[in-house]
């Protein structure tokens, strides 16, 4: 299936998939990410209330304890943050 989007990544996750991540985990957060490109609102995936990425509002999908931030523009997806659970919303 081709993909419908393109994607972005913000430094902040850049940083993040880089980092000590297991290789494991950082492969399903990848492929989570790969699949919002078909479908950028998958079941499970929630609008966060009151968070806006300029004009456009920020959305939250799960992977595990992990949580992918993300906002969908007109031909791209941006990956704004992806951080374990505990520390995503900070």
């Amino acid at each position: 299936m081709a993909s419908l989007y393109g994607f972005a990544y913000t430094e902040e996750a850049l940083k993040y998939l880089e980092s000590d991540v297991p290789t494991k985990i950082r492969g399903q957060i990848k492929r989570r990410i790969e699949a919002l490109a078909a479908n950028p609102s998958p079941p499970g995936s929630k609008k966060l209330f009151g968070v806006m990425d300029g004009d456009y509002p920020v959305y939250r999908v799960r992977q595990g304890d992990y949580r992918i931030l993300y906002s969908v523009r007109p031909v791209i997806i941006v990956i704004l943050d992806i951080d374990h659970r505990k520390d995503v919303y900070r």
